[in-house]
């Protein structure tokens, strides 16, 4: 059995982003930046412009911010049981023990074991008030994110579980009329449709082997083969590691389906389509083309596929994953690029 990795899921989002990836650790310091000049702009004269005072600062303010950050990183495994509120509380304690602590070490450093107490409640205040914000904003993007994907996966799952009555009408009226002439072909013709069924009951943010997606495909063009007979014909082009990449399940097999419903089976000599993978470090290409009717009108179908399997793929890989379609030379031509890792 072929072991499948799932992306994190809504439920199982922390209110609290990773901090231990650089963009988040970034993203940190430039706020807690931002914020010191705010503060020193607000206590400086018109036209004077203390720098020393902006680099005392920052550097207590950026001690205070990344030392947080590697804790609260650091405690991530040791949280992740427990409920956002009390992640939230974990880590606001974090970041006030943790001004505690920079602005005690700081005085002893500059002014030696002299230890103002007004000048700590000061800073604590400060980092309270700040911890306060930033845990805000997080927990407002949180609620946005969870809202955003829930409302994308309602719909993928309407879209991904949906399948064209044509086709299954179709497929069974194939394996009746086989039954009779070559009962083992209709007996594979049954168990392809059992697989392509089972694939559709499948969550729409499962990942799967591009090998196991490709043995799909080509079961599933198995079963529009018996319907269309010589006029379908597929060539595949397989110059990528099967074995090193993961897909959504039904990734590929939309794309074929657009190809034969709105290009093969609208020409009476049919056609070919052909699907091309190739691979980098960390990028996986697929193309599929397929013929155009030979009385071309404009058809929304194949655009709402891609828009479809594009939704689906951002869902779980980010910006980078990118699919295109384009008309060129009487033949309509889908890219799909899908990068190495979910975001």
């Amino acid at each position: 059995m072929s072991k499948q990795s799932n992306p994190v899921t809504i439920d199982e989002q922390s209110v609290l982003p990773n901090l231990c990836r650089d963009k988040s650790v970034f993203f940190l310091v430039v706020v807690a930046q931002l914020f010191v000049v705010l503060l020193l702009l607000a206590d400086t004269t018109l036209g004077v412009f203390n720098w020393q005072r902006l680099a005392i600062m920052t550097i207590h303010v950026q001690w205070v911010c990344l030392m947080s950050a590697a804790l609260i990183c650091w405690t991530r495994g040791m949280i992740a049981h427990r409920s956002n509120a009390q992640k939230i509380v974990i880590a606001y304690g974090i970041c006030v023990v943790t001004g505690i602590g920079v602005s005690m070490a700081g005085q002893y450093l500059l002014y030696g074991k002299q230890i103002d107490p007004a000048v700590v409640a000061r800073h604590t205040l400060m980092t309270m008030l700040v911890a306060l914000l930033v845990l805000r904003y997080f927990y407002l993007q949180f609620l946005l994110v969870r809202q955003s994907k829930a409302e994308l996966s309602s719909r993928l799952q309407a879209l991904h579980s949906r399948i064209r009555p044509h086709f299954l009408f179709n497929s069974l009226n194939s394996v009746a009329s086989l039954i009779p002439v070559d009962p083992q072909r209709a007996e594979r013709a049954v168990e392809d449709l059992a697989d392509i069924f089972r694939a559709t009951l499948k969550q729409s943010f499962d990942l799967v082997p591009l090998s196991q997606e490709i043995a799909l495909c080509k079961r599933y063009l198995s079963l529009e083969s018996l319907r269309l007979g010589d006029r379908l014909h597929v060539n595949w082009h397989e110059h990528a590691n099967l074995d090193a990449w993961q897909v959504p399940q039904l990734t590929l097999q939309p794309l074929l389906e657009n190809a034969i419903v709105h290009g093969i089976q609208q020409r009476a000599s049919g056609g070919d389509i052909d699907i091309q993978l190739h691979d980098s470090d960390k990028m996986l290409k697929v193309t599929v083309t397929n013929p155009l009717p030979t009385t071309h009108h404009k058809s929304t179908g194949n655009q709402m596929g891609v828009e479809n399997i594009q939704d689906r793929l951002q869902a779980v890989y980010g910006e980078q994953a990118k699919v295109q379609g384009m008309e060129r030379d009487g033949r309509y031509i889908c890219v799909v690029n899908i990068p190495k890792n979910p975001s």
